[in-house]
């Protein structure tokens, strides 16, 4: 891997002082953040507020329950669940490879 000079002087000295190669740092610091970037994915699509939206007359309560998304209504006539599946994707980015409603 080719890094630039003050780079590489800060993993030699950091690696250094832990005890470990500069290999070792390197793969070290890229699992800190590749862990960092999955739990902004998974805090971006799964912490949604408990409360999603709320309720009126004919709209349904959405929220989420132990990581599942939940639909509360009134049983609706005419109701195009494929259409409110898609619309709420929309809304919340549900659509992403490792997301599913």
């Amino acid at each position: 891997m080719n890094l630039s000079s003050p780079i590489q002087q800060e993993v030699e000295k950091w690696s250094k002082i832990q005890g470990i190669s500069t290999e070792q740092f390197i793969i070290q610091a890229v699992t800190e953040k590749v862990s960092a970037l999955n739990q902004q994915i998974h805090e971006a699509f799964f912490q949604v507020p408990q409360e999603v939206a709320s309720p009126t007359d004919q709209e349904p309560k959405v929220c989420w329950k132990e990581g599942i998304l939940v639909v509360e209504t009134e049983p609706l006539s005419n109701l195009d669940i494929n259409a409110f599946i898609d619309e709420l994707r929309e809304e919340f980015l549900i659509d992403a490879p490792t997301a599913s409603v």
